[in-house]
């Protein structure tokens, strides 16, 4: 790749997010907001999964309250099935789904996937996955159900293998995640990260999240760049939360470019509203702020 110095970018921010999110209705239920599916976890990476869970939920309730105490919506948490009883004490409001595993990693398992599909609108694959079956569960997605998706962490391993996402996916790596997917070296990445980005996500039909100080979220087209946020989201687990609040925002058919512009915007700004010093923040930490965030977008979307 050659640099193109005339990408344009434009600023992913407040002013710029003008579009209307689905709001609560006094005849609404839990199934009339969706049902994200979250696939991650393994024998090392047993919180990743949960932090999407609970920041799923959080964006589809939509309310003054944290996720897991709202119960809006509907999430359910797939993980390799030795983790299930290990989470049932923790998880209050997710559904917890076994997945067939070996050797400490998921295994994809047509009948079982076909299941863990039922009454889905969306998913977010990955998080904590280690060596498990993504693809298998990737191409599940694409070829059996119509839902959109994010693909995150070590669900990023098989986006060579894919190709091809028929704008369907948000892919959300780092920089050095992003070396790999490219073969590009993380220092001409750094110098180009709009336009390696863009055409990243041109090339195979997705939106990307390229995760840094200042993040960059592409279609193929537009480029925006996203500077909400600070040291607070410099923790372990801080992307899992990300790819909940976009697996949320698909689950309500937000589409793609839209749920990643707003879900990078919504992490930095639920960490720009906490009051919670840098060093000792947490992930969870920022369940409790991203109402904040959203009843400030709620204020500039025009009826």
């Amino acid at each position: 790749m050659s640099a193109d110095t005339s990408t344009e970018i434009k600023k992913n921010d407040l002013d710029s997010l003008q579009f209307r999110l689905p709001f609560r209705t006094e005849e609404g239920h839990k199934g009339s907001f969706g049902r994200c599916v979250i696939v991650g976890g393994s024998a090392n990476y047993v919180g990743a999964p949960q932090f999407s869970a609970m920041s799923a939920a959080e964006v589809l309730s939509l309310s003054g309250e944290a996720a897991m105490r709202s119960g809006a919506g509907t999430t359910v948490l797939a993980v390799p099935d030795f983790l299930a009883a290990a989470l049932y004490p923790v998880v209050r409001y997710s559904a917890v789904f076994p997945l067939p595993s070996r050797d400490g990693n998921a295994l994809y398992d047509e009948k079982t996937a076909d299941k863990l599909a039922v009454k889905a609108t969306s998913f977010a694959i990955g998080m904590g996955f280690a060596d498990g079956d993504a693809e298998g569960y990737v191409r599940h997605v694409l070829d059996r159900t119509k839902c959109n998706f994010v693909l995150d962490a070590d669900g990023l391993k098989c986006a060579a293998n894919i190709g091809d996402f028929r704008g369907r996916a948000v892919l959300t790596p780092h920089t050095g995640e992003m070396s790999r997917l490219c073969g590009v070296p993380a220092e001409k990445i750094a110098a180009s990260p709009a336009w390696i980005c863009r055409e990243y996500a041109a090339e195979h039909d997705c939106v990307v999240v390229l995760k840094g100080h200042e993040s960059y979220i592409s279609d193929g087209r537009e480029v925006y760049e996203n500077v909400t946020g600070n040291s607070r989201l410099s923790k372990g687990g801080s992307g899992d939360v990300l790819s909940g609040i976009i697996g949320g925002l698909l689950a309500w058919k937000v589409d793609p470019l839209t749920a990643a512009r707003t879900g990078a915007y919504a992490l930095g700004r639920a960490a720009e509203f906490s009051r919670i010093n840098a060093l000792a923040h947490l992930p969870d930490d920022l369940m409790s702020c991203l109402p904040l965030v959203f009843d400030e977008l709620q204020g500039i979307m025009r009826l």
